[in-house]
Order: structure tokens, then C-alpha cells, then sequence
């Protein structure tokens, strides 16, 4: 990033800066009076010590003495206003910089987060941000403060000495090359720190949400290593960068300490010549040692704005990735109420360009009520099918329709409103049953939400709860077991009351008992509604008033279950290789 990259991100954050300008205002009004009051603080000594040592003034000396208390007072009060205005604007920036980003985020489409690690995205809300909110908080007023007091002093040694600010000024060229140098490898370190952190973090996200998974291959110890080694590759770039900062923070600070000691010597000299007032070589000091502050103080904030800037290139990348999926500027209204008649018209997908079509010009109609199992071998199509119903993905060429009206012309809001999903796996949230449940309908009233458990078969294991529907129930509600689950992933669905069901077999991994209560609650749920059923069950097939038969990303066959078995010898294959066995059992228990 060029010098003029370093500090565009400023320019991008402009925009959410600005209504807080009056706040700002204010703040740099106070960081001008608290800077004067430190440029005046070395005249006062000069007239204190020349009382004190010229004049031998005592009650003088007393006055300036208290004046200074009372100056330092005041220059207390202004620095605690300018801090409080800071942080509230920076607090205000950042909230609503993570929150556009979030909101960002929600906004894209599932292939986004398929190729993206959800640690990494993590980080950026989080860490990245707080880089951001430090310069703005801390790093934005040092700068004009330090700035001020490097312009401010440079005029006040020129107008007391001007011999002496040559002797002074020696220390700026040196200090500022070695801060070019030394500050874009530390923004280039701290960039690799940020994307190697994030791939840490990332990994041990995966392994806490399938830690499960890893302790049955008992793979524990492999992955405390592998983060180890992730960790520790990121303490060496952050020795690294250590090393940086330091060579930029000892070396400035050389630089501008060694002019001080030019000024102590030469300041001397003239005061042995009787040229200059010891008052106004005490004075000259401080403000030498203002400017070698300065000088330090810019060199740190240099090393701090490279890492920011770092930060937020990676924040406006994601705020500037295109959105794939958006409602239109113009959307067209679903029918009131929405019917559900569903349709399939020539419709190809691939999930990206350098990849094969895995739908290959699909026609399919769904009438409004009809529950319709698609069926095929593994990688058919099946589930890409009917995620471009919900617009999760777009077609490549062909459309979609519900109730007649192209899906990429509907608000996305409202035709997702119109579709519920159950999937195999449901998702639930750490929180409490309730909050679970009215995720489907945020306003819902209590009874609303104890009909919907009622109907999905739920409400008798929840009321058993110690806590009821205010149970805790954990991430992903591990808590639970599958069945207890699905039966309030679909009383959520309940709740919402869509007219359109996608269903991905939503009792196939579960026992008789849970896929029995599970199997009662979605025919509930399906009653009346248009249902697209991803089948891996020979009762899920059975119940369907029709089949469709996928392969490789076509439509090979439709109909009946006994249709297709005498009409189709893929549909007969897997019938014989999937269904057998629920059949069997199907006979035992009827035969017992």
C-alpha cells in the first residue's frame, strides 16, 4: 500500500466520521488550548528561573509557580474533555462500521461463505475493527497533538534562537527517513500477522463446532499441535514486527535526543559567553525536547497507521465485495395470499464459471398443495434444485417462478418469507427454546409459539425441561437430542407458516420413535402447502403425490412410485439399494 493508501482508508471512513464533526470540532479546540498551554509552559519556566537566579524575585518566583499549578489544572480538564469526545466518536464509528459489515455479510450468498473461513470473517469484525477504533481513539488526536506541538515548538525556538534551531532541526531528516523505511515492513509484517491469526482462529472454530468429530478419531492432540504451530509461526511475525517498531521507535528517538544534546552544548557555549540567559537555555531544552517527543510520538503513530491501514483494506474489501444476490430496484409483489404454484422452466446451474452445469435445463412444475420427492444418486442435483427456489443461488439461464412471478423479480425478504426449509441437520442457536422458536415469527405471542410446539410434537419434552420454554439449550443446541431438535426446527417453521416447504428428508438420520414423532409433525406442516421433498426414505416416497427422478442434473423420469419402478431401471436400482431395507422392516413390524 502506497503512502497515499496508508491514509485513504481515512478518506473511506470520512463518510461515517462526519456526523460527529461538531463532536470533533469540539475535541480539536480542546487539543489546540491543551497543546498552547504546553508550547507556553517552557516560556513561564524561562521567566521562573530568571526571576529566581537574575532577578532573585521571590514573590515572583511564587507566582508563577501557582500559576503553573493552575495552568496544568486546566490543561488536565481540556485533555479528559478531548479524551471522552474521542472515544465516544471512535465507539460510535467502529459499532457502526462492524454493523455495516455484518449486515454485508448476511447479504451474501451461501457460495460466498462456502469458499470463506467463518474465523477469518470473525476477525475481521473483531480485530481488525479494533485496530481501526484504536488510530481513530488514541492515534488521530496524538497526531494533531504531537503535530501541533512540532509546528508550534519549531516557531518558538525560531523566534528565541534561531542559531540553535539549525542545531535542533538536525534530528527531523534522519528520524523521518528511518520511519518511511522501517514503517512499511511493519505494515507489511503486521498484514501477515492479521491473515495468519485469522486462519488460527478459523481452525479452532472448526474444531469446537465438530469436536465431536475430532475426539472420536481422537485427533486432540494432532490439532493442538497444528494450532500450536499456527500460533507460533504468528509470535515469530510478531517478534518480527517487534523488532521493526523497536529499530523505528530507538532510532528515532536517537536521532532526536542527539539534537538535544547538540542544543545542551551549544546552548551552553552561548550562555558562557553571556549570550543567552540560563531562563531561556532551560526554555530552548524543553522545547527541543518537545520536538524530540514529537518526533518520537509521530515515529510510534507512523508504525500504528500501517497496521490500520492493513486492517482496513481487508474490512472495505469485504464492504466492497459485490453482492451476488439482491433484491431488485424495482420488485414485483407475490400474490396475496401466495398459492405456492412452483415452477421449473429451462433452468441450467453452475456454482462457478470454471465448473461444470450440475443442472442441465430442469422443467418442472409444482402445483399449489403438492408434495413432490425428488430422488436421485448422489450428486444428481437434487439440492441445488430446490435452492434455487429461495434464491440462494441464481440460475444461469432459464427462471424460476412462484405463483407466475420470476423469483430474481421478487424482494428477497418477501419470497423467503413465502418458502420455510427444514433441513436434515437443523440449526439451532444458542439461546433459550423461546428464542429459537420465535425465530420463525419475531412478534409471535406465547400462545402462538406453544401451538406451533403442540404441532410439531414438541411441547410435552419442552414443558419436561427444568426451565420449560426458557431452557438454555447451547450452540447448535447440543443440548437436545436429534429429534428434539427437528421437532423445534419445524415448529419454527410452524411459526412462520410459509406456503412453500423444502424439506431435505428431515427424519432420515433419526431412531423409529423420534422419526415417528418427527414424521406426525411434518405432515402437519405440510398439510396445504406446496412441498418440495428431497427423499432418502421409501415412506417419505410413498407419501409423495408425485416423484421425480434426477440424474446428473436432469430430469430422467416422473411419476408414481410403482410407475416409475416398471418404467425406470435407475428408479428400480435405487429403490433396491435405498429402500429394501425400510421395507423389510415395514414387513417384520407389520408381520409382529
Amino acid at each position: 500500500m502506497s503512502r497515499r493508501g496508508t491514509f485513504s482508508f481515512l478518506t473511506r471512513l470520512w463518510p461515517r466520521i462526519r456526523p460527529h464533526r461538531i463532536a470533533l470540532i469540539v475535541g480539536s479546540l480542546l487539543v489546540l488550548l491543551a497543546t498552547a498551554i504546553g508550547l507556553a509552559f517552557p516560556l513561564i519556566v524561562r521567566e521562573l528561573l530568571d526571576a529566581a537566579f537574575l532577578a532573585e524575585d521571590r514573590a515572583l518566583l511564587n507566582r508563577v509557580a501557582l500559576f503553573l499549578v493552575g495552568l496544568f489544572a486546566v490543561q488536565a480538564l481540556l485533555t479528559f474533555g478531548q479524551s471522552y469526545i474521542t472515544a465516544a466518536v471512535s465507539e460510535r464509528v467502529v459499532a457502526g462500521l462492524r454493523k455495516d459489515l455484518f449486515q454485508r455479510l448476511m447479504m451474501q450468498s451461501p457460495g460466498f461463505f462456502e469458499v470463506r473461513r467463518v474465523g477469518e470473517l470473525s476477525s475481521r469484525v473483531a480485530s481488525d475493527a479494533g485496530l481501526i477504533q484504536g488510530i481513530l481513539r488514541f492515534g488521530i488526536p496524538e497526531l494533531a497533538r504531537q503535530g501541533l506541538f512540532l509546528v508550534g515548538a519549531l516557531l518558538l525556538v525560531t523566534i528565541t534562537h534561531p542559531r540553535l534551531t539549525l542545531v535542533t532541526l538536525v534530528a527531523i531528516p534522519p528520524a523521518a527517513f528511518v520511519g518511511w523505511i522501517l514503517g512499511r515492513r511493519v505494515r507489511r509484517i503486521s498484514t501477515g500477522i492479521q491473515d495468519r491469526l485469522a486462519g488460527a482462529v478459523s481452525r479452532a472454530e472448526q474444531v469446537f463446532t465438530q469436536i465431536t468429530t475430532v475426539q472420536s478419531f481422537a485427533r486432540e492432540q494432532w490439532e493442538a499441535e497444528l494450532f500450536a504451530r499456527e500460533i507460533d509461526a504468528t509470535r515469530d511475525e510478531g517478534l518480527r514486527r517487534a523488532i521493526a517498531r523497536a529499530g523505528l521507535t530507538g532510532a528515532v528517538t536517537f536521532a532526536a535526543f542527539a539534537a538535544i544534546v547538540l542544543v545542551l552544548w551549544e546552548g551552553g557555549r552561548l550562555v558562557l559567553d553571556g549570550a543567552l540567559t540560563p531562563g531561556t537555555l532551560v526554555a530552548f531544552l524543553l522545547y527541543a525536547v518537545a520536538i524530540a517527543g514529537a518526533i518520537s510520538s509521530l515515529a510510534g503513530f507512523w508504525s500504528n497507521l500501517q497496521e490500520a491501514a492493513g486492517a482496513a483494506r481487508r474490512i472495505f474489501d469485504l464492504l466492497d465485495h459485490p453482492v451476488a444476490l439482491a433484491s431488485p430496484a424495482e420488485p414485483r409483489a407475490l400474490p396475496d395470499p401466495v398459492q405456492g404454484h412452483v415452477r421449473y422452466e429451462g433452468v441450467r446451474f453452475r456454482y462457478r464459471p470454471e465448473l461444470p452445469e450440475v443442472v442441465r435445463g430442469i422443467d418442472l412444475e409444482v402445483r399449489p398443495g403438492e408434495t413432490v420427492a425428488l430422488v436421485g444418486p448422489s450428486g444428481a442435483g437434487k439440492s441445488t434444485v430446490v435452492s434455487l427456489l429461495p434464491r440462494f443461488y441464481d440460475v444461469l439461464d432459464g427462471r424460476v417462478t412462484l405463483d407466475g412471478v420470476d423469483v430474481r423479480e421478487v424482494a428477497l425478504p418477501e419470497l423467503r418469507r413465502a418458502i420455510g426449509l427444514v433441513p436434515q441437520e437443523p440449526m439451532l442457536f444458542a439461546g433459550t427454546i423461546l428464542d429459537n422458536l420465535k425465530y420463525g415469527k419475531e412478534d409471535a405471542t406465547r400462545e402462538e409459539v406453544e401451538q406451533a410446539a403442540r404441532g410439531a410434537n414438541g411441547h410435552e419434552f419442552i414443558t419436561a425441561l427444568p426451565h420449560g420454554y426458557e431452557e438454555e439449550i447451547g450452540e447448535r443446541g447440543v443440548t437436545l437430542s436429534a429429534g428434539q431438535r427437528q421437532r423445534i426446527a419445524i415448529a419454527r417453521v410452524l411459526l412462520k407458516s410459509p406456503a412453500v416447504l423444502i424439506l431435505d428428508e428431515a427424519s432420515a438420520s433419526l431412531d423409529a420413535e423420534s422419526e415417528a414423532l418427527v414424521q406426525e409433525a411434518l405432515d402437519r406442516l405440510m398439510e396445504g402447502r406446496t412441498t418440495l421433498v428431497i427423499a432418502h426414505r421409501l415412506s417419505t416416497v410413498l407419501r409423495a403425490d408425485r416423484i421425480v427422478l434426477l440424474e446428473d442434473g436432469r430430469i430422467v423420469a416422473g411419476g408414481t412410485h410403482l410407475e416409475l419402478l416398471e418404467s425406470s431401471p435407475l428408479y428400480a436400482r435405487l429403490y433396491q439399494r435405498q429402500f429394501d431395507d425400510a421395507l423389510a422392516s415395514k414387513a417384520s413390524a407389520d408381520r409382529g
